[in-house]
C-alpha cells in the first residue's frame, strides 16, 4: 500500500511538474513586423524586409523584399563605349526604318569626343561600323552610314550582338550594347535559353545589355530576359518614333551607372527562395540561387521582391536567409556586401498572421498575381481562351489575399471585359506588349526599363 502510494505520488509529482513546464514554457521571441536588415561596409547598401517575422511548425510561404542603393557619388561624367546594334531586316522597311536613322542620328550627335561608337546593322547579313572616337571626322562618317540603311533580310539576333560584342572588347569607356529589333530571330540562335547564354557571356565580359523592342509582333518575354541577363534596361516601344528619345536616356543611364555585373545571390538556412516574379532565379550547380540586377547608378534604389518557403521545423527554432550582393566598380575591382534575417517557428498560426507586414505582403501577393495576368494575356494572344480563363481566375483569388491587393481584382475583371470584346489579332498583340510595360514596376523594376 505505501510502495502503491509512493508511486501514485510520484507520477502527480511529474504530471504536475510537466503541466508547470508547458504552462512556464516561453514563447518564441519574434521580430515586430516591419524591421529591416540592413548591410554595412560597401558603398552598395542592401536592405532585407520579410513579409512575415514568425512562421509555422509546418511550413510558412512568405515574402522579402531587397532594397539595393548605391550611395556614393559619381565624380563626374564618364566617357562611354557604345554598341548600337541596330534591326535592319525586311520587317523594319518604311516609317521604323525611319524612324531609326533619326534616333541613330540623334544618337551620334549626344556623344563627344571622349565617346566611343560602333555600329552593327542586321538582317541575315550584318554591317558594321567600326568602334571610334566620335571625333567631327568620325561623326560625319556614322551620319553617312546611317543615311546607306537598308531594311532586307532575316533577323540574325546573335550574329548581331556578338558582332556588337566584338566592337566593344578593345573600348576604353563604360561599354553599353543597344539591341534594338522589331521581331523574332529567325537567323542563328533562336531559343531564349541560347540568346540569353551568349548575352550572359557578354555581361560576364562587364558589358552591360539593353534590350529595346519595337513593335507589337517583338518577342516580349525574351527581350526582358536578354535585359535581364545583361544588366541592362528593357524597353518595348509601340512604334520607332519613341526610339530617339529612349536613346537620349540611354546616354544619361550609361554615363552614371557606376556599380556593374550586380549579381543578388541567396544562401539558403532552411529560408529557401523559389521564386523572384517577374525576374530569372538561376540556380547554379553549388546550389546557390542568382538574380542578375541591372547596373547601378548613384541614390537610384533597385527593388527585388522574391517569394520564400520555410520548411518543417521545430518549436523555438530559428530560420534565416542570407544575401549577398556582389558588383564591380568602373575600376573592375569586386565588392560585396552582406544582409541576413531570421524568423522565429511558432505553433500557434495566430501568432504567424500576427507578425505580417502588410505592406511587404501584399506587394508579393500583388507581383505574383500580376505574373498570372500577363501569363492570362500571352495565352488569349495566341488563341488559347480556357488558359487564359483559367490564368485570370487565378490571379483574381491571389489579389483576394491581401486587402491591400485588392485593386488587383478590378483589373482582372477589366482585361477579362477586354478579352471578350476583342478579336483583331493586332489588338491582342500590341495590349500584351503594353501590360508587359506597364507591369514593369510591380516586379520592383521601376529603374530598369522603358
Amino acid at each position: 500500500m505505501n510502495k502503491t502510494r509512493i508511486l501514485l505520488g510520484s507520477a502527480l509529482v511529474l504530471s504536475l511538474m510537466a503541466v508547470m513546464a508547458v504552462a512556464t514554457k516561453p514563447r518564441p521571441v519574434v521580430a515586430r513586423p516591419g524591421e529591416v536588415a540592413v548591410s554595412r561596409g560597401s558603398a552598395v547598401k542592401v536592405e532585407a524586409r520579410p513579409s512575415h517575422t514568425a512562421v509555422h511548425l509546418n511550413g510558412t510561404e512568405l515574402f522579402a523584399e531587397y532594397t539595393v542603393t548605391l550611395e556614393s557619388e559619381l565624380a563626374g561624367e564618364q566617357p562611354i563605349s557604345l554598341a548600337l546594334v541596330l534591326d535592319t531586316s525586311g520587317s523594319m522597311a518604311g516609317s521604323k526604318l525611319e524612324d531609326a536613322r533619326k534616333a541613330a542620328h540623334r544618337l551620334v550627335d549626344l556623344l563627344g569626343e571622349r565617346d566611343e561608337l560602333a555600329l552593327v546593322a542586321f538582317g541575315s547579313e550584318l554591317t558594321t561600323a567600326e568602334l571610334r572616337r566620335v571625333t567631327p571626322e568620325s561623326r560625319q562618317a556614322f551620319h553617312q552610314a546611317i543615311d546607306a540603311l537598308q531594311a532586307a533580310g532575316a533577323t540574325n539576333l546573335s550574329g548581331a550582338t556578338e558582332a556588337g560584342w566584338s566592337s566593344l572588347r578593345r573600348a576604353t569607356g563604360a561599354r553599353r550594347l543597344l539591341l534594338v529589333s522589331d521581331g523574332q530571330p529567325t537567323v542563328g540562335l533562336l531559343t531564349a535559353r541560347e540568346l540569353s547564354g551568349l548575352v550572359g557571356h557578354v555581361h560576364d565580359d562587364s558589358i552591360t545589355v539593353t534590350a529595346l523592342g519595337v513593335g507589337s509582333d517583338i518577342d516580349g518575354a525574351l527581350m526582358l530576359q536578354l535585359a535581364e541577363r545583361g544588366g541592362g534596361m528593357y524597353g518595348y516601344l509601340a512604334n520607332a518614333g519613341a526610339l530617339e528619345e529612349i536613346l537620349g536616356r540611354e546616354v544619361t543611364a550609361a554615363r552614371s551607372a557606376v556599380a556593374r555585373n550586380v549579381e543578388l545571390t541567396f544562401h539558403s538556412n532552411a529560408l529557401r527562395v523559389v521564386e523572384a516574379p517577374g525576374r530569372v532565379l538561376e540556380t547554379r550547380p553549388d546550389g546557390r540561387q542568382v538574380l542578375h540586377l541591372a547596373d547601378l547608378r548613384p541614390h537610384t534604389p533597385t527593388r527585388v521582391l522574391v517569394r520564400v518557403e520555410s520548411p518543417r521545423a521545430s518549436v523555438d527554432d530559428r530560420a534565416s536567409l542570407l544575401a549577398t550582393v556582389s558588383w564591380r566598380s568602373l575600376g573592375g575591382e569586386a565588392q560585396r556586401s552582406d544582409v541576413g534575417f531570421t524568423v522565429a517557428v511558432v505553433e500557434d498560426e495566430t501568432d504567424v498572421v500576427a507578425s505580417r507586414d502588410e505592406a511587404v505582403f501584399s506587394r508579393g501577393i500583388g507581383a505574383v498575381g500580376n505574373l498570372k495576368l500577363l501569363a492570362a494575356a500571352a495565352a488569349w494572344e495566341r488563341g488559347d481562351s480556357a488558359q487564359a480563363t483559367s490564368l485570370l481566375d487565378n490571379a483574381r483569388s491571389l489579389f483576394g489575399m491581401s486587402a491591400d491587393a485588392l485593386a488587383g481584382q478590378s483589373e482582372v475583371d477589366a482585361t477579362r471585359v477586354r478579352f471578350s470584346k476583342s478579336t483583331d489579332a493586332q489588338g491582342k498583340k500590341e495590349y500584351a506588349r503594353g501590360l508587359e510595360r506597364k507591369k514593369l514596376s510591380a516586379f520592383g523594376k521601376e529603374n530598369e526599363g522603358y
